[in-house]
């Protein structure tokens, strides 16, 4: 079937729509996001239809976040691998056809829940093709990494997967009281001429009220093991998230959260308490804190539960897989890559033979 089997209005009208597309109007077949058109795209026919990127994420009221029943089960079903244990989401019309982790297919379907349903989403901008390049591109950085690795990461390699983050905003004020020191120094001759100086601390207390406000405080919601991935190829552009639509998902996978939104929280007011004294306290000349304490209090406190975009890739050397990372908005990647022996002994060699001749040339110049 193409795309004569339907009227062109009602092709017309299903291209029009962006509102959770997942089947292709012309020949029934499943869509896939294109990051690089911002369309989704049937890869048998090729009817592209739009996807509404007009439409940004709304802070959520933090009093909702206890209340939030919106189940993502009833359009997405959970996977584990096997092989790894990774745990993916995907959109309940399309089956995993491999891992996003570690590329094996002995993955299946559990009975597992998908949890909260996410209120936004920074989508890929990167397609597959283009993320490959920005692989090949970091890889060839790698002088150490031997050929054969190189040649074996290849753009079919590469999985998008999302990844669960909370952000928070919220307006504080701070009551603080403390007792700050500064030390000053005196100085006398004794009657050997010698000068001694002598250290002296001189203490004032301090006392007031602090505000401050706090803008998308970000939050990851995975395992503990992927927050240095993410401070890695961040920052992720939060402030321009989009709302969420299952029509991001499709041909993509997503992570579970690990941490749900009140963990978070938690861990986000730590976060603005350590930000909220080092203000306090930078507005004072001192050196020593004899006493300080606050009491934050946190007030028109928002929050958004989004996805980020992250591309896995993955490669094989010598029996031990090796991945990569790569934000999928900005190309930066982040991996360990395996050393060739025969590639470090090169460069020392090299260095060595590099140094002598500069001796040689200095000693011939002395002459």
């Amino acid at each position: 079937m193409n795309e004569e089997s339907v009227t062109p209005q009602e092709l017309a009208e299903a291209k029009e729509s962006a509102t959770e597309v997942s089947k292709c109007p012309s020949c029934g077949a499943n869509l896939t996001y294109n990051p690089a058109h911002g369309t989704l795209e049937c890869e048998y026919c090729g009817t592209e239809v739009k996807v509404d990127m007009t439409e940004y994420a709304e802070e959520i009221d933090f009093s909702k976040l206890v209340e939030d029943n919106r189940a993502w089960n009833d359009e997405t079903r959970v996977y584990v691998c096997n092989n790894c244990g990774a745990r993916q989401i995907l959109s309940k019309r399309e089956i995993a056809p491999k891992c996003a982790f570690c590329g094996t297919s002995n993955i299946v379907e559990t009975d597992s829940m998908s949890g909260l349903k996410p209120n936004a989403i920074l989508p890929f901008l990167l397609g597959k093709e283009s993320a490959g390049k920005f692989y090949t591109k970091w890889a060839k950085k790698k002088l150490f990494s031997p050929s054969s690795f190189k040649r074996d990461l290849k753009p079919e390699k590469i999985s998008g997967n999302y990844y669960p983050a909370f952000t928070f905003d919220s307006n504080t004020r701070t009551p603080y009281v403390g007792r700050l020191g500064e030390y000053y120094y005196t100085s006398h001759t004794d009657s050997k001429g010698r000068v001694h100086t002598t250290r002296h601390t001189r203490y004032f207390n301090i006392g007031g009220t602090y505000e401050m406000f706090f803008n998308d405080v970000f939050v990851q919601a995975s395992a503990p093991t992927d927050t240095k991935m993410l401070k890695k190829i961040g920052p992720f552009a939060t402030d321009d998230s989009h709302k969420y639509s299952s029509d991001f998902l499709h041909g993509f996978s997503a992570s579970q959260y690990e941490k749900d939104g009140l963990e978070c929280w938690k861990e986000a007011r730590g976060v603005m308490q350590s930000s909220v004294r080092a203000n306090i306290l930078s507005q004072y000349h001192y050196d020593v804190i004899e006493s300080f304490s606050f009491n934050m209090h946190c007030y028109n406190t928002t929050y958004k539960y989004l996805l980020l975009p992250v591309y896995i890739g993955h490669s094989e050397y010598k029996k031990k897989l090796y991945r990569f990372y790569m934000n999928g908005q900005s190309g930066k990647v982040w991996g360990k890559t395996p050393k060739s022996p025969v590639r470090i002994l090169t460069a020392v060699l090299l260095g060595l033979a590099v140094a002598a001749a500069v001796t040689v040339l200095c000693v011939m110049a002395a002459l």
